[in-house]
């Protein structure tokens, strides 16, 4: 990543020195030889997309000092002389130098990949050797290594979907609401079998209740997803040749021996697996869509679902006539109240999970930049206490009121459901390599522990 620094008159190129965004600032006063707007990249999850991209908005827009000053430098996005202390007025846009964003640091969201693969860019970034530009890595699964932290902020559950009406026609398991856990598994292993009133079957919608025998064909996500690592644990599906868990006949026996789909001509394993997480459109123009059952985020589902009732539910890319049923475990329905409860480690459904952001530790050849420990760490924007009473002037709520509020939009809870800040790390653990800020723009803005927080760091 190229990106020109000046100090002292002289224009460096963080790339030439291997550092991807790295601040070389001393010193965020008036007067003080400062460090240009950083560029700072998430990749990875495709789950928390949508939010990061909210979150992004919300911090890119925080008042930094004002750079059509006649004391700043525009063209290299400096601020020069023109003041970065918290409070000073005539900061960006007229307002006054918030505390979230005093250089006017800038992040966006790389096109999702999975967060496997976005683990994968953030430690090659960190080995030096990047695949590409990455600052840090969304994912919706604990993923790294020992080079990187993860950092939660937010709750999500996963649960099993599948279509309760196909272009107008109502499928076999149009009224099957809930499925026993061991039942789930069962199917997503390919090993559901019942005998219903004489007769044995398998994988068999009428093992679940439906009045007519149809069968259950699977669907797997591509592996490198959060989702599919969290499914994954839950379910116990092998990760191989197969497509992750669609093991063959007995998970798709509905699939047609011969068909011309227009979505897919692969064959029936090929097309049953490898898909784009939390979406149905693929699925729904399959010729064994009424058969079909995947699963998908909670959250996800919230927005790209809706509908007027629970039988009305319309994915997104699906035809108008034609809805989907997010399932029940054990007769509990994924809702925010059973996968938040009442905080970490209280949700009542069985699949839940965290949304990270992912940051180069100290230990990493590459660590990560200060901009980046400003906006994803522990101590920074993310998490720190200072948001329930920094004010975002754009709409008069604090900042934490705000990024709780992104984070509610896209269909998922805070980790502080009771709205108070907690010990960001979570007991029992040692963090190695917490973040350090050393530039005094951010040390003077951001938590200087982890003592009381809105996020949970662990190490990678």
């Amino acid at each position: 990543m190229l990106r020109s620094i000046t100090r002292g008159g002289v224009a460096l190129a963080a790339a030439a020195i291997g550092v991807a965004g790295m601040s070389l600032a001393t010193a965020g006063s008036a007067g003080a030889v400062v460090p240009n707007a950083s560029l700072i990249i998430g990749s990875g999850s495709q789950t928390s997309y949508d939010t990061m991209n909210t979150l992004s908005t919300l911090f890119n827009t925080a008042p930094g000092c004002d750079l059509t000053a006649s004391t700043a430098i525009p063209l290299t996005l400096n601020c020069g002389t023109a003041s970065t202390t918290t409070g000073t007025a005539g900061g960006a846009q007229g307002y006054n130098v918030s505390a979230e964003n005093p250089y006017n640091d800038f992040t966006v969201q790389a096109p999702p990949v999975g967060s496997g693969n976005g683990a994968t860019q953030l430690i090659d970034a960190g080995k030096g050797t990047p695949d590409t530009a990455v600052d840090y890595a969304r994912a919706s699964s604990p993923k790294g290594d020992t080079t990187d932290n993860r950092v939660a902020y937010a709750t999500d559950g996963v649960s099993w979907i599948t279509f309760n009406k196909v272009a107008g026609t109502a499928t076999a398991q149009a009224k099957v609401a809930t499925m026993t856990a061991t039942d789930v598994k069962a199917i997503f292993n390919g090993t559901l079998s019942c005998t219903v009133k004489g007769v044995a079957y398998t994988m068999d919608w009428i093992c679940e209740g439906a009045k007519t025998s149809s069968k259950i064909d699977v669907y797997m996500s591509q592996t490198g997803s959060g989702t599919y690592s969290t499914w994954q644990g839950y379910t116990g599906i092998t990760k191989g040749s197969a497509g992750g868990g669609v093991t063959g006949a007995n998970s798709e026996a509905a699939w047609p021996a011969s068909v011309s789909a227009p979505a897919c001509t692969l064959g029936a394993i090929s097309c049953h697996s490898n898909l784009f997480e939390n979406q149905m459109s693929f699925i729904s123009q399959q010729p064994d869509a009424a058969n079909a059952i995947y699963f998908f985020s909670y959250g996800k589902f919230l927005t790209n679902c809706p509908g007027k009732n629970s039988k009305t539910l319309h994915c997104r890319g699906t035809a108008a006539n034609t809805f989907a049923t997010l399932g029940a475990i054990d007769g509990i329905a994924p809702s925010t109240t059973t996968i938040a409860g009442t905080g970490p480690g209280t949700a009542t459904f069985p699949v839940t999970r965290q949304l990270y952001n992912n940051y180069n530790n100290s230990h990493a050849t590459v660590p990560s930049s200060q901009a980046t420990l400003n906006f994803t760490s522990e101590l920074g924007f993310m998490c720190k206490t200072g948001t329930s009473s920094d004010i975002n002037p754009y709409t008069g709520n604090s900042y934490r009121y705000d990024i709780e509020a992104a984070i509610k939009s896209q269909g998922f809870s805070p980790l502080d459901v009771n709205g108070s800040p907690f010990n960001e790390i979570p007991s029992g653990t040692t963090l190695t390599y917490p973040a350090v800020l050393t530039d005094t723009a951010y040390t003077a803005i951001d938590n200087a522990n982890t003592s009381s927080g809105y996020c949970l760091v662990t190490n990678g």
